[in-house]
């Protein structure tokens, strides 16, 4: 830690406590999918999945450029995990 004075420590341990105490609601989440589910294999299972935006060139001379969202290949307790936590919501489909 790189911080001198007092206020910027105190923002600093409410950061790290607020990280910590947002990581054990989604570890506690988590559960419900994978029972017995350690904080590493969740980080790591997390990890793997992977969101990619393809972009294509537009059509024609004015039109705008393409994309298009690609969700990596999920094992089965990625996609309970990803259900289970929301992450399904967060993927979109645009053309």
């Amino acid at each position: 830690m790189h911080h001198w004075t007092d206020s910027k420590i105190r923002v600093h341990a409410f950061y790290c406590m607020l990280g910590i105490s947002l990581w054990q609601v989604v570890h506690k989440q988590a559960q419900v999918a994978w029972q017995g589910i350690s904080v590493e294999q969740l980080l790591e299972e997390l990890r793997q999945i992977q969101q990619f935006v393809l972009l294509y060139p537009p059509q024609g001379q004015k039109g705008p450029p393409r994309t298009t969202t690609v969700l990596s290949k999920q094992t089965l307790p990625q996609q309970s995990l990803a259900k289970v936590l929301g992450l399904d919501q967060l993927h979109t489909q645009r053309g």
